[in-house]
Order: C-alpha cells, then structure tokens, then sequence
C-alpha cells in the first residue's frame, strides 16, 4: 500500500467473492494487511459438544434499543488444513428462533481474539446496508465524468498481459455455436433411434401375433401399418440429420486448421491502442466519491442524537433526511440569523418535540454564519401556518415575513 504508515495495519472484511490462493498470497506477504472471510466451500461437520473452545452472545437491536434479540455462538480455532498459514474458525451459531447454521471463517491475524473475528464478519450486514445506502441517496454508483483516456497515454503505466487473439476469439465462437447446434442435432438423432428401436420391438410382437391368429384382426392390422410408416417416417428425417451432423463435424475440422494459422495470445494494451479505445479518467471520480463518502459521514453523524432521541429504527433515517431536505426562511439579525426549518412532511406532534430538542442541542454549539460577520446561527422548526407573505406595489418588491 502506498503512502501508508507503517505502524498502521488494516483489516479487511469480505465476503466469499475473494476467495483464491492468489489473495491469500497477497495478504501474507503484505504486513500492513489483514483478511478476515469466509471459507468458501464449507461442509457442515458433526458437532462435538466438548470439543468447543469458546462462546459468546451478541445482541442486536431490532426497532429500537431496548428491542434487542440475543444470537449464541460456539466456535473451534484451528489451523486451516488446506494452508496452514491461515486460522480455521468454525463457528456453530443459533439465532434467538433456534434455528442453527454452522459455518467456517478464516483470518490471518493471529493475535485477535477468535471472539472478535466472529462479531466483525458477522456484523458484515451493516456495511451492506451503507453500501446500498451510499447508491440509493449518494449516488456512489453514478457516473461522475465523460472524460476518456487514450490507452497510447496509458503505455507504460498500466499493467499489460498476453490475452486471446480476436482472431482466435472469433474462431473459438464459432465453434462453440457449430457445437451448439451439433448436439442438438445429435440429441434428436439419439431419442428418434431410440423411439425407433422401441417401435420396432412392439412391430415384431404384433407381426407374430398376426402370424399365428386363425382370422385377420383389423384393429391389429391398422396398429401394424402405423408403425410401418412410423419407421418410414425416422428413415425419411434420419437421413438429412445425419448429414446436418456430418456438415457440422467438417466444419469443425476447419475451424481447427484455420485457428491454427493465428496467433494464439497477443498484448492486451497492443491491441487495444490499435483499435483505439479509451479508459474512462479516474481522478474526478474518485474526488466526487471522496466528497460523497465524506458527506454521508457528516449525515451520520448528525443523525446520532436524532436516532438516539427518536429510538425507532425502522424510519429515522427517512424523517431526519426529510428534515436536512426542508425549505428555510432566514430571519437575518444584526447578532444572529434565524433559520425557520419549514418541513416537507406533517411531523406528528412526539416527532417534533423530538426535532425541537435535536435543534437546541445544535443551537448550543454557538454555530457561526460563514460570511465573517461572526453572527450565530440558530435553528427552529417552523410551521407553515407561521408564514405571511406581503406583496407590496412595485418592480421585484417581495417580502416574506414571519410572524414573532
């Protein structure tokens, strides 16, 4: 890592989707860095009861504080065997409805208590929510800029490995649609034959008995001649199939000699200077997102006393951003600077007593007008019932008033 103190060391908390020896690899070799994630793949074992080497509970609020539900957990800590390098914790746990899951983490660090490693990664749930969080209101995901980078500029900074020729490629897709197609055809052939040869046994079984009846049965003679052209039939279909699937196996072949005559891997960066592609410019992205990730911890943040005041899970978030969203009325003074919070919602009346405490607890940290005047800024939730409006005669004569 670049730029990075050396004392510091950052853990990492992913889920399955790096799983690789490649990864692991990284991780052991970089001391500033450690893994915590799930072991892909895992079997659930035979719970041994006395073999547990720790237990811990953790509780987790549902809709408010005090709402709280308590999930147990057991746990083994061992070396994993398929790379002794990394840490094995199984861990046996059961949510407060009893259901029980067991499932196997691996870490690097050996120094952290097994029990902490098993509150991160199972409280990976949160940084889930702020993932889809950071889309939906911030718009982490969003194109920031339309600015390109020619991959020539590019030559000589960014990694370049050997891939598939296009011509090659191109081949390789062929084939695959030649194949495609051959096995459909091969699959009818398969099932007409087999139909066939079932048609035949019960031809054989019906000509017999035909053969030693005293009298001609007609029902048994029109079952007779309908497998007869039944046959007659697949004869008539299996023919050009089996041409179709001749064609397609010749054309195999020389998709293989073509393929051949081109080169297998040629340079990735080489290829695409040629065709003249572009990389999309990182840097204004990578500021907006700095600026955005830094906005939503400002919104955390002041979201705190809100929550803590509100204590109702399922929708402070959606009331305290509706509120950072409210219209405002300044009311300017010669010392300070009223701003009249006029809201978009209909607040019940619990809630506004709740925003009118969050006000005053921001109203006691003395905030400054920005403009050098040093005047106080102060908050109020007001109400829209509060609001004149006088329009006096003349050119862009218009005053909002609010009533004291």
């Amino acid at each position: 890592m670049h730029n990075w103190p050396a004392e510091r060391v950052l853990t990492v908390v992913v889920d399955r989707g790096i799983f690789g020896a490649e990864v692991f690899a990284k991780v052991h070799a970089d001391r500033a860095l450690h893994l915590i994630t799930w072991q892909k793949g895992y079997v659930a074992q035979v719970w041994d009861p006395k073999a547990v080497q720790g237990q811990l509970v953790m509780e987790r609020a549902r809709n408010a504080a005090a709402d709280l539900r308590s999930y147990h957990f057991e746990y083994l800590d061992r070396d994993w065997p398929s790379d002794p390098k990394l840490r094995q914790i199984i861990v046996q746990a059961t949510n407060p409805q009893g259901r029980v899951v067991q499932v196997a983490i691996l870490a690097d660090d050996r120094a952290r208590a097994a029990a902490e490693v098993i509150r991160l990664i199972f409280n990976r749930w949160i940084q889930e929510n702020d993932f889809k969080y950071l889309d939906k209101h911030y718009g982490i995901n969003q194109l920031t800029s339309y600015r390109v980078i020619p991959y020539e500029q590019l030559k000589g900074q960014v990694t370049d490995r050997d891939v598939v020729s296009s011509q090659r490629q191109a081949l390789r897709q062929e084939g695959k649609n030649l194949r495609r197609q051959q096995s459909r055809l091969l699959l009818a052939q398969e099932k007409s034959e087999y139909a066939d040869a079932q048609r035949q046994k019960q031809l054989t079984q019906l000509e017999q008995r035909q053969a030693v009846a005293e009298t001609k049965d007609p029902t048994l003679a029109s079952r007779i001649a309908k497998l007869q052209h039944a046959h007659q039939q697949y004869e008539k279909n299996s023919q050009p199939r089996r041409e179709q699937i001749r064609e397609r196996s010749l054309a195999l072949a020389q998709l293989e000699e073509r393929s051949a005559q081109h080169q297998a891997k040629v340079s990735r960066l080489d290829t695409l200077i040629a065709a003249n592609m572009v990389r999309m410019e990182p840097q204004s992205k990578r500021l907006m997102d700095t600026l955005r990730i830094t906005v939503r911890n400002l919104f955390y943040r002041a979201l705190e006393p809100f929550k803590k005041a509100y204590d109702n899970y399922r929708d402070d978030h959606d009331y305290f951003r509706q509120l950072t969203l409210s219209s405002g009325v300044l009311e300017m003074g010669a010392e300070q600077v009223t701003v009249h919070l006029m809201p978009t919602v209909n607040y019940s009346p619990q809630l506004q007593r709740i925003i009118a405490k969050v006000l005053h607890q921001v109203n006691q940290e003395a905030l400054r007008l920005p403009d050098g005047t040093g005047r106080k800024l102060r908050f109020r939730l007001a109400n829209r019932s509060e609001l004149a409006v006088n329009i006096h005669p003349g050119p862009g004569a218009f005053e909002t008033q609010t009533p004291p």
